[in-house]
């Protein structure tokens, strides 16, 4: 099984659910590093569940860098193209799926980063326009 091949037509969706998972979550949103945390984590992680579950850790932690709402769409939106994965790999081993699983959170966060730098880009623009209207 190639997972590179079977991720590629993959890609529109996992873009789409990282968009969405940022447009949908507004301002509740983690700190941009810990975006960076997520994509490398992904990169280390053995089993797809290993990251949703890190996930709710770090959302149930006091410093609340990782907003409940944030982690439970982030998690929510990757189920669809994860279930869509599951099935173009339905003769594959469970350990070839999973591998599979794993490289598509990798790439899903990698997408969740560039989404939450355009939506941040976006806000500071909006922010900017605003103060300048109140100055004037």
């Amino acid at each position: 099984m190639d997972i590179e091949s079977s991720l590629r037509s993959l890609r529109k969706a996992l873009v789409i659910a990282a968009e969405a998972a940022i447009r949908e979550t507004g301002s509740e949103l983690p700190e941009k590093t810990q975006l960076n945390r997520l994509v490398s984590i992904c990169g280390e992680a053995m089993c797809a569940e290993e990251n949703a579950s890190f996930l709710y850790y770090l959302a149930s932690r006091r410093d609340k860098l990782w907003p409940r709402g944030f982690v439970d769409t982030v998690i929510a939106k990757i189920q669809g193209p994860l279930e869509m994965l599951s099935g173009t790999l339905r003769a594959a081993l469970e350990a070839e799926r999973d591998r599979a699983r794993v490289a598509a959170w990798r790439v899903y966060a990698v997408f969740l980063a560039r989404a939450f730098t355009y939506a941040n880009s976006v806000r500071d623009s909006k922010k900017g326009q605003d103060n300048d209207r109140a100055r004037r």
